[in-house]
């Protein structure tokens, strides 16, 4: 018989070998680097609590067979604080997945937290998640794209197929791109009033409200959880450069912020925008600029519905090609909330920023 138990920093060294064997694409991530990062998020994280632990499923013999990590977060539902828990790196044994896996996750769902959320969760994950009562939220779980060297980043979507094809058109594609991106009249053309610098943890605490829109369901910030959260993000290497950017308008007026990797050469990944509702262009504006001057063919994020309108108006591509967010809750009024975008929630309120993961829509 399985059982189910909480985390404990002795089952560091055998979940860090079950993550190797059950995530082995994540090549990247040595075993050291395995063990150190679960301690890390999972243990020493500044949301810790007892009341919501991580979890192992241990078969006969005690052989850890299943895990699921718990990364308490901190959020407000019209005003009052709520115990928010993310769950990620729900991970099984080949030969045990069906019942282990359902045990796992009915155990975390059964937890004491007000709402479960995840933003990372495999083909399978998500299956097992709607069995046990979750759903998905539709809008959050929409990803768009704004390409910045068109031309090439199309011949990038197609290269794994065609890569000799690829190789010899790259130079005139290169060629294209330059001129469609000086044309004042081409939807591609990127330019900007605004100015940039380098954003800091308290410049984002000083404005999470202000730049916050206006939603039923939020993240709450202090100083310590979010310089912890920062440096957590800018370990995530195999995404790109973290890019972290404070966005000021002609008269020097603070008007958004944000962050994103930087894939020169590729597609960038966004974490997160915040800004003015009436400056949302403008911020967009700086970051497609700021992107295209480093390199990047394009960027990508999930979407913040109450980026929309401003998206849409930039040229960006919308898409369902990315992990859903899915959410679970005893109290409706929570799920409806999220499903019907009434929850202020980026990719930096859920697994998406870990290092785990490798970032690419």
């Amino acid at each position: 018989m399985s059982r189910v138990r909480p985390f404990a920093l002795g089952d560091v060294p055998r979940v860090a070998e079950l993550h190797e064997r059950v995530f082995a694409e994540s090549s990247h991530l040595s075993i050291e680097k395995r063990r150190r990062y679960l301690g890390q998020v999972f243990l020493e994280n500044p949301w810790y609590d007892d009341a919501l632990p991580s979890l192992v499923c241990e078969a006969e013999g005690g052989r850890i067979v299943g895990f699921l990590g718990v990364l308490p977060r901190r959020m407000s539902w019209h005003g009052r604080p709520i115990k928010v828990a993310i769950a990620s790196q729900f991970m099984v044994e080949p030969h045990h997945r069906g019942l282990t896996g359902l045990l796992l996750l009915k155990t975390f769902l059964s937890g004491p937290q007000d709402l479960s959320m995840t933003d990372g969760a495999t083909h399978e994950s998500a299956r097992i998640w709607k069995a046990v009562g979750g759903t998905d939220s539709p809008l959050h779980s929409i990803h768009w794209t704004r390409p910045l060297r068109p031309v090439r980043y199309g011949l990038s979507l197609v290269s794994e197929h065609v890569p000799l094809a690829a190789a010899t058109a790259g130079p005139f594609c290169a060629v294209v791109d330059a001129i469609v991106a000086r044309m004042r009249r081409s939807p591609f053309w990127l330019t900007t009033a605004t100015s940039g610098e380098e954003l800091t943890v308290d410049a984002i605490l000083d404005s999470s409200h202000q730049f916050t829109p206006d939603a039923a369901l939020r993240p709450e910030y202090d100083r310590g959880s979010l310089k912890w959260l920062l440096e957590l993000a800018e370990q995530k290497a195999s995404s790109g450069d973290l890019r972290k950017m404070l966005v000021r308008n002609a008269d020097h007026e603070v008007i958004g912020w944000y962050l994103y990797y930087l894939r020169r050469g590729g597609s960038s990944e966004v974490l997160h925008i915040a800004g003015r509702h009436d400056d949302l262009s403008e911020v967009l504006e700086h970051l497609f600029y700021n992107a295209w001057r480093a390199g990047a063919l394009a960027v990508s994020g999930r979407l913040q519905p109450g980026l929309f309108d401003a998206l849409r108006a930039r040229h960006c591509l919308f898409h369902d090609r990315g992990s859903p967010v899915l959410v679970h809750s005893r109290r409706r009024g929570l799920v409806d909330a999220v499903r019907c975008g009434d929850a202020s929630l980026s990719r930096l309120d859920g697994e998406w920023w870990m290092c785990f993961q490798d970032g690419v829509s």
